[in-house]
């Protein structure tokens, strides 16, 4: 469980960098879309390890 809150917490951390960058349009930049299907599949992943 303290894996995946540290996991969690790098993802956020990650895709708020990336939309405060000035550089580009973030949603245009395949690292936006990267990281929020990550943090849509750990949510998915951590909600259904919690039924069990």
């Amino acid at each position: 469980m303290f894996a995946l809150s540290i996991i969690f917490v790098i993802t956020i951390i990650n895709l708020f960098k990336m939309i405060t960058e000035n550089g580009t349009v973030f949603y245009k930049d395949i690292r936006f879309w990267v990281v929020l299907v990550s943090l849509i599949t750990l949510i998915v992943i951590t909600a259904n390890s919690q039924t069990i």
